[in-house]
């Protein structure tokens, strides 16, 4: 069978060299391939394979071009699939597989995830609970950002609508975080890799709670199957960086939860693959943060094989093909991650795991930063993570209570600079 992958994310590479191993042919179309070979340890391996073959296109941004590109690829040799891990480029895949005639999740419905301002508008008039929100269109000056923001008030968050990995997404305290937050986001104008931002914003007001996701598929004939349940620390205001995750089954709100996610699926027009939508658990129950066209990210996919046997990047691609997937579902195994940051500037001199290595329910720790780089403080997003660790336990509490006292044991060595 031969797989066409737009774009991916750097531990999505693992569901190309899967693919590979399973005796696919995957064609790969991205605008910067070399990121990968530098994100990903399975990269250069797969992109050598003599069933892979990459295609470099700076246009694969533009759906028209994608599209084109696609049936040429097509008209070569006939494709069976196509899929994306990427955040990004959800709304490409679903339009290229309608374009192809291939099974694919509707393009209103990607769109309506993809784009934080149409799922909050789509979902406005329904019984989903979603935060006070005001969307700022493209066709609207700058002075309409602070004009939403004393409408909802402070404490808000803002965020653009196709922003991904929490970048730009801030806790807004007062007019002075305003300002400064203006200003730097008049500086971004794509998020690299050929991807354009586009300029719409949503101001949402803040809401208190603990921060999980639902992990869930959607099956040929729009079948909602709820999967589990991911907890999500985060690491502080006025960021919302994630750090750590356990998946689970057994949640205290989990029908709650689960019902809510089919509400929102189906409200939104979601009919096709796997979806991760984020839920923040208020005082007076579960207020829809934000939805997911395509599996969850992170080490979230290793999660589920470690609990439930399945690899989830692999079934997405036999979903893709026309397949019923397994589904990882959580069992009697639970699995904990946690990522880590630099607590300071400076020149990163090592990383060392080795207290770590014989703790129960050790399963990996893994280090992204090479010695000699230049790190900065954890601080703004997602991309300042330095590693993570993974523990297995017997419930969410053991898994994560492990994974926890596992920080303490990281041997960290930075060079930096005195006071002067």
């Amino acid at each position: 069978m031969h797989i066409l992958m737009i774009e991916c994310n750097p531990n999505g590479i693992a569901g190309i060299a899967n693919a590979l191993e399973l005796g696919h042919d995957v064609t790969f179309v991205s605008a910067d391939p070399d990121f990968y070979l530098g994100a990903s340890p399975l990269a250069e391996a797969a992109f050598a394979h003599s069933r892979c073959d990459v295609i470099k296109s700076e246009k694969v941004f533009s759906i028209d071009e994608l599209e084109r590109l696609a049936k040429e690829v097509h008209a070569a040799k006939p494709v069976h699939g196509v899929m994306t891990y990427s955040e990004y480029h959800t709304v490409h895949a679903a339009s290229v597989a309608r374009s192809l005639g291939l099974p694919g999740m509707s393009v209103d419905g990607a769109l309506n995830a993809r784009h934080k301002h149409r799922t909050r508008l789509t979902l406005r008039d329904t019984d989903v609970r979603q935060p006070r929100f005001v969307h700022v269109a493209e066709t609207t000056s700058g002075d309409a950002v602070e004009t939403a923001v004393r409408e909802i008030g402070f404490p808000c968050v803002i965020k653009p609508s196709d922003g991904t990995a929490s970048l730009h997404v801030l806790l807004i305290r007062d007019e002075e975080e305003l300002a400064a937050y203006l200003a730097e986001l008049a500086s971004v104008g794509d998020y690299g890799r050929g991807v354009t931002r586009i300029p719409d914003i949503v101001v949402e007001e803040f809401v208190e709670g603990e921060l999980v996701s639902v992990e869930a598929c959607v099956l040929k004939g729009g079948e909602i199957v709820n999967l589990g349940i991911t907890d999500r620390n985060l690491s502080g205001f006025p960021y919302f960086i994630e750090m750590g995750l356990t998946y689970f089954r057994g949640h205290p709100l989990q029908d709650e939860l689960f019902a809510m996610n089919e509400k929102v699926l189906q409200g939104l027009g979601i009919d096709f693959g796997f979806i991760h939508a984020e839920y923040i658990l208020a005082a007076d129950g579960p207020v829809l943060c934000e939805v997911n066209g395509r599996l969850t990210g992170g080490i979230v996919p290793q999660l589920m094989e470690l609990s439930s046997g399945v690899n989830a990047y692999l079934e997405v691609i036999r979903q893709a093909l026309g397949e019923r997937p397994q589904l990882p579902i959580p069992g009697d195994v639970i699995a904990s991650g946690h990522w880590f940051g630099s607590p300071v500037e400076g020149e990163l001199v090592s990383i060392g795991f080795d207290r770590i290595k014989d703790a129960p329910g050790f399963i990996e720790a893994l280090a992204y930063a090479k010695p000699g780089r230049q790190v900065s403080r954890l601080s703004k997003s997602n991309f300042d993570w330095l590693g993570h660790l993974i523990f297995t336990g017997k419930d969410r509490d053991e898994a994560a209570g492990r994974v926890q006292a596992a920080l303490d044991d990281i041997e960290f060595t930075l060079s930096v600079r005195v006071a002067r």
